[in-house]
């Protein structure tokens, strides 16, 4: 077979297991400030306040948790968004609420803060910095840091000069995963990202120069099994592909890396080496 397409792909939303959906509900709406679409005790869909798409998806687990931190699965799911004066927003409404920081931190092509959800689940809120000014290695990587997070000078950054949380999306997804080169070779071979930075025991993916789309790595979990099914976690990334042949190469590719391939209304599904679920569907942005 000829050389497949490369894809256009962008993170659209995570699905997530917790423990009580209308607990989790109202803390994605208070720290994030996603908007509750629909919801009842089994599950809820969260999506930007501006009427954009549903971004988090949760269900009710059959166990309670916390998630376990010495498992493979989801890290963090990262919340981008579009101004700094909105993470400076979500910082206030963190403070104000007193929900704990797990860290602060400047990786020179964006400014984070982290967090645990009411389950264990990690979340990241940010903002990038200006695409020019992200630093590059010889090689055209890119150099991603964990400095300590100024964040006064965040919070100087003012009130935002529109809604909150108005364009906030799912920036990227970071997984813990048994096997970082097993890792590694889906995420290019299979799903067809490009490695763009690399920390000890971490690697960095994206299509279209982003620093990221997705993150792996072993720094809790080399050699572990994926978290257990019943109780909170991940249920799947799910990742829109754009572009002619969209998802018709993504099949392709998937094929010719030997990953499994489960063809849905419309949509593909996958599983990575651990076992997490990807779900690839057309770009509703077009």
């Amino acid at each position: 077979m000829g050389a497949v397409p490369e894809p256009a792909i962008r993170i659209a939303r995570v699905e997530l297991r917790v423990a009580d959906v209308e607990r989790s509900a109202q803390w994605y709406g208070a720290v994030v400030g996603l908007q509750l679409r629909e919801a009842d005790e089994q599950a809820a869909a969260l999506a930007a306040p501006d009427g954009g798409e549903v971004l988090v998806a949760l269900r009710r687990s059959p166990a309670p948790g916390p998630s376990p931190r010495m498992a493979a699965g989801l890290f963090h799911t990262a919340f981008l968004y579009p101004r700094r004066s909105q993470l400076a927003a979500a910082l206030l409404r963190v403070s104000k609420g007193r929900h704990p920081l797990t860290g602060a931190s400047d990786h020179l092509a964006s400014e984070a803060l982290y967090l645990d959800d009411p389950d264990a689940l990690g979340i990241e809120l940010y903002s990038d910095r200006p695409r020019e000014t992200w630093p590059k290695d010889p090689e055209g990587r890119y150099i991603l840091d964990t400095l300590p997070l100024d964040l006064n000078s965040v919070l100087e950054a003012g009130a935002p000069d529109g809604g909150e949380a108005e364009g906030v999306e799912v920036g990227h997804v970071h997984l813990k995963v048994g096997d970082l080169d097993a890792a590694l070779r889906f995420w290019t071979q299979a799903v067809g990202l490009d490695l763009t930075a690399q920390l000890p025991r971490a690697r960095f993916l994206s299509t279209g120069g982003y620093h990221h789309h997705v993150g792996v790595n072993t720094w809790f979990s080399e050699g572990t099994p994926l978290e257990p099914a019943d109780g909170p976690g991940l249920d799947a990334v799910v990742a829109a592909v754009s572009g002619d042949p969209g998802l018709e190469a993504t099949h392709a590719r998937l094929i010719d890396a030997g990953a499994p391939v489960e063809t849905l209304d419309g949509s593909l599904a996958t599983r990575t080496p651990d076992g997490v679920r990807v779900v690839l569907e057309p770009d509703a942005r077009g």
